[in-house]
C-alpha cells in the first residue's frame, strides 16, 4: 500500500521462515505468515530470544570484568577460578548460540533460559560454600560475613538482570526468582547440617540483625522483580490485544491520509499478510465520512481484476471502528519509483499503463469511474512471481454511473481529484464525468512517467486546475526529446481538453499503448532484472514498538503544503 524504505523485520522477525523465496526476491517474506502456535506466544518467542541475548551480553561483560579483577588482584582461590572461568565460557558460548542461526522454539527458549539462571544460581552457591568453608577452616568470622555478603549481592543482580530482560508472567517468574533468593540462606543451613562447626564461626560473623537485613534484601528484591515482571506483562499483553482488530493483529503502521490510516497486519488463523485501513474515530460520528468509507470498499470490493487491488474483508471493530482488509503490496508507488530513480523508459511506462487500462477496463464496465488516479494510486508490485505488476489502489472518491447504486456524496460545485492530475470537467463541471476523465488522469499519469513532472505545475492548487482546463499542454517530447513521437501523440491525446477528443474508454488507449513502436520493450524480463539491478523491491521497515512512519510525501511540485499527501 505504501513505499517500504528499509528493510524489515517486520515483526518478530524469527517467527518462521527466516529466508525469503529466493535471493534476491522481493515477495513478501514469510516471516510474516509463518509461525505455529497463538499469535502472542510467537511474539512472546522473538521477544525472549531478543532478551536472552541482551542478558547475555551484560553477564558476559559483567563475569568478565571481575575475573579480570580478580586475577590482577590475586585475590581468587584456584577453585573458585576455575568454576569463574567456566561460568564465563558457557556463556560466551551461549551468547555466540543465540546469536548464530540457531533458531530454537519457544519450549527450547524456555528450558535454556531455566537452565542459564540455574547454573548461574549453583555457581553462586558454589563459591559461597568454598568461601565459607575456608573461613570456618581459618576460624575467621569476617570471612565467613564476607562470603554471605557477595552471595547475596550477586543473587540480588542475577534477580534484577531476570526481572528486567525475561518477558514472563508473574508464576513462572515466581518459580525462578524465589529459588534464587533462597539460596544465599539456603546454603548457611546446607553448611550447617554438614559441617556443625560451621555454625559456632557463622554466629560470630552473622547477627540477627544482619541475617534479617540480608533476608529482608532478598524478599524485597523478590518481590519487586515478580511484580514487576508482571506489570510489564499486563502491558504487553494489552497492547497486544490492543493491536487485534477482529481476527487481524495490527503490525505496523504504514500510513494514513484524510479518513483513515493503513496497517500492515496479519490473519491470526491463516498467517496471511494483508494491509487493513481503520477509518479514524474523529470520523466515527460523521455520515458522510462513513458513507464515502463504505462505498469505497463496495465499489472495490465488486472488482476481481489482477491489477486492481483485492480486497479481503470489511467489517467493524469491537468498538464500532469500520475497518477493511486488502491485499498487501510489496513494491514502489509509481510516484515514489519516479522520485527515485527519475523519468521511466517509455518501454516501462507502456508496460506499467497498459495494466492500469486493464483494471480501469474492468471498473468502467461495472459502472464506476475512479476520479483520483495519479502516479500515487499506481503501484508497481510484485505479485505471483512477476515483477512491475501495476495495481490500482484508493477507489475513495470512486463515482457510480448506476442509478441504482448511486448514493449522493458530492456536494455541488465541488472538485474531487488531486489539482495536479485532474480533468478539466472535474474543475469546470462542463460535462458529466465518465470514463474519458479517468482516461485524462491517465494520460497525465503518463507525462509524469516520462517527464519526470506533472502536466501543469504551479503556486496554488487552483491555478493548476485552471491550467488543466485552459492552457496548452507542453508536448512531453519537448521536454525529454528520447521520448519516442508515437508515446509523445498517445499523451496528448490522453490530456485532449474535450472529453470527445480523447480516447473513448480504457480498451482504445490500451489498443494505442501497444501500437507504439516501445511496446515491446518492456518484458516481465526485463522488469525482473531491473529490480534485481536495484536491490529488489524492499521489504516493510521494522516495527520498533510499533511506533508510527513518517507519512510518505506526494511528488515534488508547489502544491505539496495545499494538497498534501493522501493515502488509501
Amino acid at each position: 500500500m505504501t513505499e517500504f524504505d528499509s528493510k524489515i523485520d517486520h515483526r518478530p522477525p524469527d517467527s518462521g521462515s527466516a529466508t525469503s523465496p529466493s535471493p534476491g526476491s522481493f515477495a513478501p517474506d514469510k516471516r510474516v505468515v509463518e509461525g505455529n502456535g497463538p499469535p502472542l506466544a510467537v511474539e512472546t518467542r522473538w521477544l525472549l530470544q531478543q532478551r536472552l541475548r541482551a542478558a547475555l551480553l551484560v553477564l558476559v561483560v559483567g563475569f568478565g570484568l571481575f575475573f579480570v579483577r580478580s586475577l590482577l588482584l590475586h585475590t581468587f582461590e584456584w577453585i573458585i577460578a576455575l568454576f569463574h572461568g567456566m561460568m564465563l565460557g558457557l556463556l560466551i558460548l551461549s551468547l555466540g548460540a543465540l546469536s548464530g542461526r540457531w533458531k530454537p522454539t519457544l519450549r527450547q527458549l524456555r528450558t535454556f533460559e531455566i537452565a542459564l539462571f540455574a547454573t548461574i544460581t549453583v555457581f553462586i552457591m558454589a563459591t559461597q560454600y568454598v568461601r565459607m568453608l575456608r573461613g570456618e577452616s581459618e576460624d575467621n568470622p569476617m570471612q565467613v560475613l564476607a562470603a554471605v555478603k557477595i552471595s547475596v549481592l550477586w543473587m540480588l543482580s542475577m534477580i534484577l538482570t531476570y526481572a528486567i530482560f525475561i518477558p514472563n508472567d508473574w508464576r513462572r517468574a515466581a518459580k525462578v526468582i524465589v529459588p534464587m533468593a533462597l539460596a544465599p540462606v539456603a546454603v548457611p543451613w546446607i553448611l550447617g547440617s554438614a559441617h556443625p562447626e560451621l555454625y559456632k564461626v557463622a554466629v560470630r560473623a552473622v547477627s540477627l540483625e544482619q541475617a534479617s537485613v540480608h533476608t529482608l534484601f532478598l524478599f524485597l528484591s523478590a518481590f519487586t522483580a515478580i511484580y514487576g515482571t508482571h506489570t510489564i506483562n499486563t502491558l504487553r499483553t494489552e497492547a497486544y490485544q490492543a493491536r487485534l482488530v477482529n481476527q487481524y493483529h495490527l503490525r505496523q503502521r504504514l500510513g494514513g491520509g484524510g479518513m483513515g490510516d493503513v496497517f500492515l497486519a496479519e490473519h491470526q488463523l491463516l498467517k496471511r499478510p494483508c494491509a487493513i485501513k481503520l477509518i479514524r474515530p474523529e470520523h466515527l460520528g460523521n455520515s458522510y465520512a462513513m458513507a464515502r468509507f463504505e462505498r469505497e470498499v463496495r465499489a472495490t470490493a465488486r472488482l476481481s481484476h489482477w491489477n486492481t487491488i483485492e480486497i479481503y474483508d470489511y467489517g467493524r471493530n469491537d468498538d464500532g471502528a469500520f475497518y477493511y482488509v486488502m491485499e498487501y503490496l510489496p513494491g514502489l508507488g509509481l510516484d515514489v519509483l519516479v522520485q527515485r530513480f527519475g523519468p521511466l523508459p517509455p518501454a516501462r511506462v507502456i508496460y506499467l499503463l497498459r495494466q492500469a487500462c486493464d483494471a480501469l477496463h474492468e471498473a468502467h464496465e461495472s459502472g464506476l469511474i475512479h476520479r483520483d488516479i495519479k502516479p500515487a494510486n499506481l503501484f508497481a508490485a510484485y505479485r505471483g512471481g512477476h515483477h512491475d505488476v501495476t495495481k490500482l489502489l484508493d477507489f475513495g472518491l470512486v463515482k457510480t454511473l448506476r442509478a441504482e447504486d448511486s448514493i449522493q456524496l458530492t456536494q455541488e460545485g465541488a472538485v474531487y481529484g488531486s489539482p495536479l492530475y485532474v480533468a478539466p470537467e472535474q474543475v469546470l463541471h462542463s460535462h458529466p464525468l465518465d470514463r474519458r476523465t479517468d482516461i485524462y488522469s491517465l494520460g497525465a499519469v503518463a507525462y509524469f512517467l516520462l517527464t519526470g513532472r506533472p502536466p501543469f505545475m504551479g503556486d496554488k492548487p487552483m491555478a493548476v486546475m485552471i491550467a488543466h482546463t485552459r492552457d496548452p499542454v507542453v508536448p512531453p517530447t519537448e521536454i525529454k526529446p528520447e521520448i519516442p513521437a508515437d508515446l509523445g501523440r498517445v499523451v496528448l491525446r490522453c490530456l485532449a481538453k474535450s472529453p470527445d477528443e480523447r480516447y473513448p474508454d480504457a480498451q482504445s488507449l490500451a489498443q494505442a499503448l501497444d501500437a507504439c513502436a516501445d511496446a515491446s520493450n518492456w518484458s516481465p524480463q526485463h522488469a525482473a532484472e531491473w529490480w534485481r539491478t536495484h536491490g529488489g523491491v524492499p521489504p516493510p521497515p521494522p516495527p520498533k514498538d510499533d511506533s508510527l512512519r513518517e507519512r510518505r510525501r506526494e511528488p515534488a511540485s508547489a502544491l505539496q503544503s495545499a494538497e498534501g499527501p493522501r493515502w488509501l
